[in-house]
């Protein structure tokens, strides 16, 4: 297990450096395997390599993404360039990468009325290994294209005056509204009640670090999809 150390690691995002709180990395390896019968080994073992990031920042370091929707077969534009160089002490493998990886969430937080809101992105990329193919591992190369689909989320509470100061933007004509509340018995039996906005989100990004007095939070989720073509 090797030790990170944070006040060493650096990170980028579109070539910016600061304000990024925390992040998680996950390089996965996936095999399918083709049993045989008569033998216990897998007659070849396919890999599909993808890259998984979680990166929390200080709410608006990172710039607005617009979201649109595949139309055609084309790469989709919800992307951040993303490098990474982990500085860590022990055994293990040092990390380090430079891609342009595809946005697949996104969250805003504001809980404390006078604390500072964060943002969370998650991003996803398809890596090619096929360098590494042997003749019993077979590595799954880049996939054509990654095409982008609609993307759905949420927003509540009341930072802001306007609608991208919680992070996610609507296609107005496609928002439902819901409301909650709670009180409870005592003095003064404080409670809270909340409109809670869902539709198809257009842009995620952009919200507010400061708003005095104030709460909120938002969420999107933006489905991408490889598609292998011969």
């Amino acid at each position: 297990m090797s030790i990170i150390l944070g006040s060493m690691t650096q990170v980028a995002v579109d070539g910016y450096t600061n304000g990024y709180q925390s992040i998680s990395w996950n390089i996965d390896n996936q095999p399918n395997r083709l049993w045989q019968l008569g033998s216990w080994l897998p007659y070849r073992t396919q890999v599909t390599s993808v890259v998984s990031l979680n990166l929390t920042t200080y709410a608006g370091v990172l710039m607005p993404i617009n979201l649109s929707p595949s139309a055609s077969c084309a790469d989709s534009t919800a992307t951040k360039r993303i490098m990474l160089n982990v500085s860590a002490c022990g055994p293990g493998e040092s990390v380090a990468f430079d891609y342009t990886m595809y946005a697949t969430s996104y969250s805003y937080a504001k809980e404390d009325p006078v604390g500072f809101g964060t943002e969370s992105w998650s991003f996803q990329k398809w890596v090619d290994f096929s360098g590494q193919s042997s003749e019993n591992f077979i590595y799954v190369g880049e996939p054509t294209y990654v095409l982008q689909g609609i993307s759905e989320g949420s927003r509540s509470g009341d930072v802001g005056n306007v609608t991208s100061d919680m992070g996610v933007v609507f296609n107005n004509t496609t928002v439902v509204s819901s409301q909650q509340g709670s009180v409870s018995a005592g003095f003064p039996g404080l409670g809270n009640a909340d409109t809670t906005e869902l539709g198809i989100v257009i842009r995620i990004g952009g919200a507010l670090l400061q708003a005095g007095g104030k709460t909120g939070r938002s969420n999107a989720t933006v489905p991408h999809n490889p598609l292998y073509l011969g």
